[in-house]
């Protein structure tokens, strides 16, 4: 996977860690690399939009909406998808 940020940098990795930088990155993209399994790109994705940004920081209080994965953001605000 590769994951896009706003200025076109990107970074490649599994698909484990491409949603956990993709759920941390403000218009952030995910393209699948040649050799990546069919539909690796949406599974990394939807895997973003219930992943909390900055995931790896276990134990940081959640509190503002730039602090929760954007499902929680929604089902918060009463949205639903």
């Amino acid at each position: 996977m590769t994951v896009m940020d706003a200025c076109n940098a990107g970074a490649d990795g599994c698909e484990h860690h491409a949603a956990r930088l993709l759920a941390s990155l403000e218009s952030g993209r995910v393209y699948a690399l040649p050799n990546a399994p069919a539909g690796a790109a949406i599974r990394v994705f939807k895997a973003a939009d219930t992943t909390a940004p900055f995931a790896w920081c276990e134990g940081a209080p959640r509190t503002q909406p730039s602090q929760r994965s954007h499902a929680e953001n929604r089902r918060l605000r009463g949205w639903t998808r």
